[in-house]
């Protein structure tokens, strides 16, 4: 697995923090390496039985035939999901620097209907081992959850539910998209530091 090839490192200091579809991957891995890991902090996961399909601007590159198509149009693999997303307007300065890898190579869009296809077969079982994970005894690690309430992909509804039973802490993030470390970096970055310097400290 890359993930552990990456981190198979001897610190027993790794402060883990994943955004969206991710974070089930990390936690996969930090399950079998809770030495290793100190802290863990999900940005927006999949976490309720209503996470565990893609939303339609992700799951439209998946399809046989035509989500290679789509995967090579820029503005449909580029802008689309980025604004469908949460509340984003992207000027067009913004959008072409999203847009270069597609409008520069095809490898971009190949490497997009990968992962989103991978991400539809594999989905559905991913939430339910990030959930099962969590809520298990066996695991000992500080975990938070920090959630943009404005995530039109991943609702807020019944997540402080399914948190409150693996015991972990949901902190609100309002006006905030999917992308929140994009849209309010300074604020999750203070959040943040607040975070690890409990850890720290404690």
């Amino acid at each position: 697995m890359r993930l552990q090839t990456c981190c198979s490192c001897n610190s027993k200091h790794m402060f883990f923090m994943l955004l969206g579809y991710f974070a089930p991957a990390v936690v996969q891995f930090a399950s079998t390496n809770q030495d290793k890991v100190s802290q863990l902090i999900l940005i927006n996961p999949p976490l309720t039985e209503k996470h565990t399909k893609l939303p339609s601007a992700l799951s439209c590159f998946s399809t046989f035939l035509l989500g290679d198509i789509f995967a090579q149009d820029p503005l449909r693999a580029s802008d689309k999901p980025l604004t469908d997303c949460g509340p984003y307007i992207l000027d067009e300065e913004d959008a072409m620097v999203y847009r270069r890898p597609y409008l520069s190579s095809g490898a971009a869009g190949f490497s997009l209907t990968a992962i989103t296809r991978a991400l539809a077969r594999e989905l559905k079982d991913s939430v339910t081992f990030l959930r099962k994970t969590l809520a298990s005894n066996e695991w000992s690690r500080p975990t938070y959850i920090l959630w943009g309430t404005k995530d039109r992909w991943l609702e807020i509804s019944g997540v402080e539910e399914s948190a409150s039973t693996m015991n972990i802490e949901v902190l609100s993030l309002s006006e905030v998209g999917h992308h929140a470390q994009e849209d309010y970096g300074e604020e999750v970055g203070l959040i943040v530091h607040k975070l690890l310097k409990k850890f720290v400290y404690a």
